[in-house]
């Protein structure tokens, strides 16, 4: 037999020997393969507009539970409940989970209803798309941390935030911190229209330890700026269910985002 016609059928064989392998059946364990995702050092921040007649609004924070679950700490949710907003209206004084901050934000963003959420203080979503808005932020890196670090004197908070910028670049930035907290057990309209009224209300604003828009601050490439505030807590909340939220704003976009909780240490 000619020496070409041995070569190319060798050949095809090689190839319908390969074919054959490829058809297999591999085991499933065997063909997936876990991708483990790339480390970020940025944290999103979304911010939720409820209410507790607003029957939608616990679908939203289910949502925004899961999305929690799954990104840990590199998600903080800031739930807010706008006056202005005939949802947010309570029977008894206790109930009332307002404050004049969460108004502000609300008439700023032109909310147009509820439950609706903003995504790193810039980014207008429904709770539906809120997934996809937290995986394109996850993939973002920040040119800056922020550490915050609590001391405790009865009522009395001293705050100390300190802000990295790992850039080269000058920054000019904001510094927000807020008050929120957790387990607060009131009523909620429910997606069947019925009340649960042993409803656990969670990472609801209770005050901006800043002003509303932040305190400004510059740093250079490469260093650090801290600021200092010392803050009373209100009566109207659990210390040890409480948190400080500090945001660091660059034109106007949360671009890294802290959350000490002080249950960590308040006994």
């Amino acid at each position: 037999m000619n020496s070409n016609i041995q070569i190319t059928l060798c050949s095809l064989l090689l190839v319908l020997g390969s074919l054959l392998t490829a058809c297999e059946v591999i085991p499933k364990e065997d063909r997936l393969i876990p991708i483990e995702m790339e480390e970020t050092n940025r944290t999103t921040l979304i911010v939720e507009f409820s209410g507790l007649q607003c029957n939608n609004c616990p679908n939203a924070a289910t949502m925004a539970h899961d999305l929690q679950e799954y990104y840990g700490d590199k998600l903080v949710v800031v739930e807010m409940h706008p006056a202005s907003n005939t949802l947010t209206q309570a029977a008894r004084p206790e109930w009332d989970y307002t404050c004049p901050e969460a108004d502000e934000y609300y008439k700023h963003w032109e909310i147009p209803f509820l439950p609706y959420g903003v995504v790193n203080m810039s980014q207008k979503e429904e709770y539906q798309t809120w997934g996809t808005a937290c995986q394109q932020s996850a993939l973002m890196i920040s040119p800056v941390t922020l550490t915050q670090t609590v001391h405790v004197d009865s009522t009395t908070l001293q705050i100390e935030a300190t802000i990295d910028n790992l850039s080269y670049d000058r920054l000019s930035l904001e510094y927000i911190a807020w008050l929120t907290e957790d387990s607060i057990i009131g009523p909620q309209i429910m997606p069947n229209k019925k009340t649960n009224k042993e409803y656990v209300h969670n990472h609801i604003l209770r005050d901006a330890i800043t002003s509303t828009w932040g305190t400004p601050t510059t740093v250079e490439g490469g260093e650090s700026s801290s600021i200092s505030l010392n803050y009373t807590l209100p009566n109207n909340v659990v210390a040890n269910n409480c948190n400080i939220v500090g945001i660091v704003i660059k034109d106007g976009t949360a671009i890294q985002v802290n959350e000490y909780k002080l249950k960590n240490i308040v006994k």
